[in-house]
């Protein structure tokens, strides 16, 4: 049975049970406008970037079961190398600088997000204004309920968004979630150039070294452009009899593997 973060520890200290912990797919973030007035200079985003105590922010959110991931590609992917490994750099210092750079004058940046039990973007978005308003953000939070938010993020009405992504197995279609132009598909996030061409290559080539290439570029190119800010995966947990061995978290039930020791 798929067990909620408050039963977790409750649920470990009976003797008959055993309790796995593990990452899905599915991707947590902060999504940035690229076409707004304001975070159309890539300084400030990158400065938004900065300014987060990933490792901080996560094991927060998750009672420090989860770990940061600021790759597109998601930790449990036959893709997740030593490029995706490499994140966003916690820097203060830095991060009033590229303020500075930008030309920021303390304009308010709006983060939109929810309260949905499911998900954790309402507490990501607190613990990030915390740091951005450190730095010198003038950070504010707008909550509504999902589908008004889910309706600005499908027109592209927003500054910011606490979103969370669902899963997608293979890393291409986790690019393609995001990538792709605005003018006829407002939802995306990412238009660059170079990230669609990374994508369309992606959805084409099957040769796995080939697409170790193209993931690890576009994973470089996503910590310079910073059209969004990739926080972590979900961590979830199962809990099954102890007769029973090969039980694996993740976003289904799945009984690959799974039998009596």
């Amino acid at each position: 049975m798929a067990v909620p973060q408050p039963l977790r520890e409750e649920l470990r200290r009976d003797p008959n049970l055993v309790v796995e912990i593990g990452t899905e797919p599915v991707r947590h973030s902060f999504i940035l406008q690229t076409r707004n007035p304001l975070l159309k200079n890539v300084k400030l985003r990158q400065a938004l970037a900065a300014a987060i105590d990933y490792k901080s922010l996560v094991e927060e959110i998750t009672n420090g079961l989860g770990h940061a991931n600021n790759s597109p590609v998601y930790q449990t992917s036959r893709y997740y190398g030593p490029v995706e490994k490499q994140g966003f750099a916690y820097d203060p210092a830095q991060a009033r600088r590229l303020l500075q750079e930008a030309g920021y004058k303390g304009e308010p940046l709006v983060i939109l997000t929810n309260k949905r039990d499911s998900m954790p973007n309402y507490s990501a978005a607190v613990f990030a204004q915390q740091m951005w308003q450190a730095v010198g953000l003038n950070v504010q939070i707008n909550v509504l309920d999902w589908a008004t938010q889910l309706d600005r993020y499908n027109t592209g009405n927003y500054m910011i968004e606490a979103f969370s992504y669902s899963s997608r197995f293979d890393p291409a279609l986790g690019l393609e979630q995001i990538v792709g132009p605005k003018d006829t598909q407002p939802r995306k996030v990412w238009e660059n150039p170079r990230a669609i061409a990374l994508t369309t290559k992606a959805m084409q080539t099957t040769d796995p070294r080939a697409r170790q290439e193209i993931f690890d570029t576009a994973h470089k190119l996503i910590l310079e452009d910073v059209p969004m800010i990739f926080t972590h995966n979900a961590v979830s947990a199962v809990a099954h009899n102890k007769r029973v061995v090969g039980v694996r978290p993740w976003a289904a039930p799945t009984f690959w593997g799974v039998g009596k020791p």
